[in-house]
């Protein structure tokens, strides 16, 4: 078998721009679940929220430094990290934030294995810790995958458009409509808007 790592990394925001966000987080590794932890100090809309992150295999290597992940002058397409076996299993309130976990993994010539890493947010450190014994195995999060497929198909299925052009068709009929109801009307968010607004004048009329 050859032995192999798998590799996650998320730079945090728990905030609305990451530039002005990143002084605020406070990352910790959660004694009890063993996941990281990701709070923002500042008093705001995300006050009081715990983002998440873990994988569902142990033994598991990680840091919350970015430096120490991307390397000096590093960048994403090409992180340090990938050049060692483990992380340093670091944390820390005053490094550049994220969160990266590895694991290793003896994948035998033409064999296959799954690995589960787990991303989200809650109201407290309890709900945070129930999404990650509830997701961490790999049945259920296949289970959630499907249901989240099968309720898009729902959605996006209502209303269909019949056009000459198929690229138009595609783009109305599954790619607005996602983007819309996922970034503008839940997430409240878009490519170059970012924030708390609600609202046709805050953010539909510029879906």
């Amino acid at each position: 078998p050859r032995r192999l790592s798998a590799t996650f990394y998320v730079e945090w925001v728990v905030g609305v721009l990451r530039e002005q966000a990143a002084l605020n987080v406070m990352c910790t590794l959660d004694a009890e679940s063993g996941a990281l932890f990701a709070r923002s100090a500042w008093a705001g809309d995300f006050a009081g929220r715990v983002a998440f992150a873990d994988v569902g295999r142990r033994p598991r290597s990680f840091t919350t430094d970015r430096a120490e992940f991307l390397g000096r002058n590093g960048a994403p397409e090409a992180p340090a990290a990938l050049g060692r076996a483990r992380l340093a299993d670091r944390t820390g309130e005053l490094c550049d934030p994220c969160a990266a976990l590895m694991t290793g993994m003896d994948l035998p010539p033409g064999g296959d294995d799954e690995v589960v890493f787990l991303l989200g947010q809650a109201d407290s450190a309890e709900e945070a810790r129930r999404l990650v014994r509830s997701y961490g195995e790999a049945g259920r999060a296949q289970q959630a995958l499907e249901e989240v497929q099968a309720e898009w198909d729902r959605i996006l299925g209502a209303v269909q458009v019949r056009t000459p052009d198929p690229a138009l068709d595609l783009m109305l009929n599954r790619w607005l409509i996602y983007q819309t109801l996922a970034c503008r009307v839940w997430g409240r968010t878009g490519f170059y808007q970012s924030g708390g607004a609600f609202g046709f004048r805050d953010q539909l009329q510029d879906a």
